[in-house]
């Protein structure tokens, strides 16, 4: 594994068109290996059991989603000017289905709204309670006066964008060091703050989550996590694939901006890295989405949705079952004539998710018939096209 060391070096931060010079983020030797960060929140997040159809729940987590392996501690403070070189603002939009379900195996649990059934990144009739928050930072603090850490939730507009209605909000304080080795940077001062909130949106509204950090002496130092996918020199390339993570940035970026519009770049005007790609929010989750599934009479069986639809090699349906049941899955044509059995035995209650083979299947339009027990049989379009 790779050490990588601390950096204070000078570079170019350009925002596309906008170029100028500031100080390149501290890289946290704790926080350079995929491994060391996801152990870090295994550390802090609890496993989920998701036995219910209705309610079900995961940790929204966009570091975890996009494969991010490369944390940066980013300097920051909501009291800094625009005369000063540091972050004073930070965000992220809960506008994607995407993160985890198992808080003790966030890579191994990673699913995205397409894995989970539904419709599109967030469907239009979804309500969430986000029932804790989680954030990642480090803490150092030499004035022995309070320094304050402020979260918000925050509507989004219609972009995204977060705004300034605020629908829930916290304030905690402290005049000691919450880094475990009473410094900022290095191993041991990573730490997380954790909100219960239990807030919980109206249907299709979107919601952002707000850091802030008042330290009114400027003795004292805070670092926001920021991370990335590693280029394997240190850098991240590409942006994310989630653009929700805002950043302002004074005084070079003094408009609360995308962070995957953020590039840093040595010499000014190559391509850059784009190293604050996603905040390190993450994000407990429920939502009821009872409606986007259809049943058969003894409530038992529920299908969501199958996916990808059209299908070209492989289709996934993914169901739920209320008990263990027998179960048979057929593959039938418009005629009702058989054309594949997908599945016939024994399947345990809970969520599943049924892989379907159409590379030999003709394209044309087909219907999966799905029944349980002594159910009716649930039946849904498939298109297949190659």
């Amino acid at each position: 594994m790779k050490n990588v060391s601390k950096l204070v070096l000078l570079i170019a931060v350009m925002v596309y068109s906008n170029i100028a010079n500031a100080q390149i983020p501290f890289k946290s030797d704790e926080m350079s290996r995929a491994y060391d960060f996801m152990q870090f929140k295994k550390d802090r997040l609890k496993s989920l059991d998701n036995t219910s159809r209705a309610n079900f729940s995961m940790y929204i987590d966009y570091g975890v989603a996009n494969g991010d392996d490369l944390g940066y501690v980013w300097s920051f403070n909501s009291n800094y000017q625009a005369i000063d070189t540091a972050l004073n603002y930070i965000a992220t939009t809960i506008d994607n289905i995407a993160g985890y379900t198992d808080g003790a195996d966030p890579v191994g649990s990673t699913v995205d709204y397409v894995a989970l059934g539904l419709f599109n990144a967030y469907p239009a009739g979804l309500s969430i309670t986000i029932d804790s928050i989680f954030e990642f930072m480090t803490h150092e603090n030499n004035s022995g006066n309070m320094d304050y850490f402020n979260t918000q939730l925050v509507l989004a507009d219609g972009t995204g964008k977060p705004t300034t209605t605020v629908v829930w909000q916290a304030t905690d304080s402290s005049n000691l060091s919450l880094s475990s080795n009473g410094n900022w940077l290095g191993t041991g001062s990573s730490f997380a703050l954790a909100y219960a909130p239990a807030y919980s949106t109206v249907v299709g509204q979107k919601v952002s989550c707000v850091f802030n950090y008042d330290d009114q002496t400027k003795q004292d130092s805070l670092g926001f996590i920021g991370t990335g996918v590693d280029d394997g020199s240190g850098g991240t390339a590409n942006p994310s694939a989630f653009t929700n993570s805002f950043m302002r940035y004074p005084p070079f970026i003094p408009n609360i901006t995308h962070n995957s519009s953020v590039g840093y770049g040595n010499p000014v005007g190559s391509s850059g890295w784009y190293e604050a790609q996603n905040w390190s929010f993450t994000f407990l989750i429920h939502y009821d989405d009872a409606i986007l599934w259809v049943s058969d009479v003894n409530e038992n069986l529920s299908v969501n949705s199958i996916y990808p639809n059209p299908a070209t090699s492989n289709a996934n349906v993914h169901f739920f079952l209320e008990n263990s049941s027998n179960l048979e899955v057929n593959l039938i044509d418009v005629t009702g004539k058989l054309i594949q059995s997908v599945y016939s035995g024994s399947m345990a209650k809970g969520h599943h998710d049924l892989k379907v083979n159409t590379n030999n299947i003709p394209s044309g339009i087909y219907m999966i018939s799905m029944k349980a027990d002594n159910g009716n049989p649930v039946v849904s379009k498939l298109v297949v096209s190659h």
